[in-house]
């Protein structure tokens, strides 16, 4: 189904007040170039790890909305798992310690770090979050350009692979003109945004698997078919079906519908409401008014975000 009105300019203003401000954008980079001077610095605390930092999440991959309010650094360290290498044997207390120290040194981040022996990151409240994830190498491996490294895993005690760049490899990938017409990364933005307006247990990571099982077909054209058509295909089936089917990462590394990481009853709830928000995206792609088109997707993106 394509709109009967596009509404160009309502979108275009709409996307405005979805993405985040440059202000936002300034200090994050500024925090992130200052911590990872910190953490990198060869005469350092953490120098005996040799670490090497680089950006995931949200902030890295340009989907963040409204402001940036957390910034993900991966802190490789010069070790191996299972196993160091050789030398000093390094627990996960030990490398946590080694990668906090530097900002502990330091009087500007000293009285706002925080982590535990439960913690999955080192953070830092700065009014945006910071949240540094120690890693290491997988056995075997000495390319920092190759993954997956290894996290440790709080919940289960053990370490486990991760993907961070890799990931993101494949986020933009999809997003490439020829594939989805540059729409991917736009619609995360959206899937968020709805989460977010009607307070939904669904992390970034979750929705950027979700909508990268979509096929790429559904992305093109103008938002007013794209986000429609995308909404329509995840209404399609059930919450039942779609969890037995199963979500994988887009590494392929793991199914993400577990009790441990996206609870059936949490999917069950963002699915019902993506069949509400379909079918008021139907009702405005099928509108013959642009008054009546406008007043639809105001019913599903706020009219605090979608201007009339």
């Amino acid at each position: 189904m394509t709109a009967y009105y596009a509404l160009t300019e309502n979108f275009n203003s709409f996307f405005k007040n979805l993405n985040p401000k440059a202000s936002f954008v300034g200090i994050a980079a500024r925090e992130h170039q200052t911590i990872t001077g910190l953490i990198e610095d060869p005469r350092g605390a953490a120098a005996a790890l040799s670490p090497k930092c680089f950006l995931q999440g949200s902030y890295k991959q340009e989907t963040a909305i409204y402001s940036i309010n957390d910034v993900d650094i991966v802190a490789l360290c010069n070790l191996w798992q299972p196993g160091s290498g050789g030398g000093q044997s390094w627990s996960r207390d030990a490398i946590f310690a080694a990668v906090a120290r530097p900002l502990l040194d330091d009087g500007r981040y000293r009285e706002k770090v925080g982590y535990g022996p439960q913690s999955m990151c080192v953070k830092l409240d700065l009014g945006i979050a910071i949240e540094i994830l120690p890693v290491v190498y997988a056995a075997g491996n000495r390319d920092p350009s190759q993954e997956p490294f290894r996290l440790h895993r709080p919940e289960t005690q053990k370490w486990e692979d991760g993907y961070a760049r890799y990931h993101q490899a494949h986020l933009t990938q999809k997003n490439r003109l020829a594939r989805t017409g540059g729409n991917f990364i736009p619609a995360i933005k959206v899937i968020k945004h709805l989460r977010s307006r009607f307070n939904l247990d669904a992390v970034s990571f979750h929705i950027e698997c979700l909508l990268y099982s979509v096929p790429d077909s559904l992305f093109v054209g103008g938002p007013a078919d794209y986000i429609f058509a995308i909404l329509n295909y995840l209404a399609a089936n059930s919450a039942s079906a779609w969890y037995q089917q199963g979500l994988m990462t887009p590494c392929g590394e793991r199914n993400i519908f577990t009790p441990p990481e996206w609870g059936i009853a949490s999917w069950t709830k963002f699915q019902e409401h993506i069949g509400l928000w379909a079918q008021a995206c139907q009702a405005a792609v099928a509108a013959s008014l642009k008054g009546a088109a406008i007043r639809a997707w105001q019913l599903a993106l706020g009219d605090d975000f979608f201007p009339g």
